[in-house]
């Protein structure tokens, strides 16, 4: 019964998951874009889930739906591994078969139009802002 009245985000459900897989060819600067718009944090080094790193041409990402985060390595534009890791020692592990899968990490994210809505009270009262 509660999820039936949990209120839903409108447009939640067109968002696309970021989704790579080996031998793939991708712009690294636009999958950064597209995690940082499905509400994942860039951080220095990954520990938690909704969190993505990039050094050089690894991209290390903790989807919500994974036990451990996933390791991609890019040799230009091309995919050329996707493993798994170890957050304690940032160890590899397996080779992810499935690729990465990686869906949004939060209800609310900053859209233009959630922006503008923000925005919207502060204009009549100078001093909300």
């Amino acid at each position: 019964m509660r999820s039936v009245l949990q209120p839903q985000v409108k447009g939640l459900g067109d968002l696309e998951p970021v989704a790579l897989r080996t031998g793939q060819t991708a712009d690294l600067n636009e999958i950064v874009d597209a995690l940082a718009a499905a509400a994942y944090a860039r951080v220095e080094l990954v520990e938690k889930r909704g969190e993505f790193a990039v050094r050089g041409g690894i991209l290390d990402v903790f989807p919500p739906t994974e036990e451990h985060p996933l390791r991609v390595e890019f040799w230009g534009d091309d995919v050329e591994e996707i493993r798994y890791f170890k957050v304690a020692d940032q160890r590899s592990l397996e080779v992810a078969e499935h690729g990465l899968w990686a869906p949004p990490c939060r209800e609310l994210l900053l859209t233009e139009d959630v922006r503008a809505r923000a925005r919207a009270p502060g204009r009549g009262a100078p001093r909300a802002r």
